[in-house]
């Protein structure tokens, strides 16, 4: 973590299944006095302020056109502030109500939808995953060099992970559905 005086950046990795987390660190921030303004894929910049209870929930949804005024226009109608989006994660939030610690779902099926959002893009990539890599198991042509036969089995082994990565993250997914 880079701290100025009144900015700081914090770089941390949190997975789709560990949304709860990542809400948690970052109502931790502002209580620390640190408060979101501008989440990005790993980098978080805060602002320097009042330590203060607030609330951060995040939700995962792909806006085409004009579902973005009326997603949003929802959330502020409710109270919340739209920090920023990252890949579709969506970041809210809201001053803690003595005692209470609000929620942007009213429902478990709202709730629910965010993951299966979630599993739908893992779903609609999976058959890339699975082309990309029977294509990357196709070896080089015979007279090709040593570098080149390297390169093809490290992108193999690149490509391996991330399917397991994959298919470890729609299990994740998928609990968190379940439970």
């Amino acid at each position: 973590m880079t701290e100025g005086r009144t900015t700081r950046v914090a770089w941390r990795l949190f997975w789709a299944w560990n949304d709860e987390s990542e809400e948690r660190w970052l109502a931790d921030m502002a209580r620390r006095g640190w408060h979101l303004r501008r989440p990005a894929l790993v980098r978080f910049v805060f602002d320097r302020g009042e330590p203060a209870e607030i609330v951060y929930r995040l939700d995962y949804h792909i806006l085409r056109g004009d579902e973005r005024g009326e997603y949003l226009g929802l959330f502020r109608a409710a109270g919340w502030e739209h920090v920023g989006e990252v890949a579709n994660w969506h970041y809210f939030r809201t001053a803690a109500a003595a005692g209470a610690s609000p929620d942007i779902f009213t429902d478990t099926e709202s709730r629910v939808g965010k993951y299966r959002r979630l599993l739908l893009l893992l779903a609609a990539l999976f058959p890339f995953f699975v082309v990309s890599f029977f294509k990357l198991l196709e070896r080089p042509r015979p007279d090709a060099s040593r570098l080149l036969e390297w390169l093809y089995a490290g992108g193999t082994a690149a490509h391996g992970i991330l399917v397991v990565l994959w298919l470890y993250a729609f299990v994740r997914i998928g609990l968190k559905i379940a439970a």
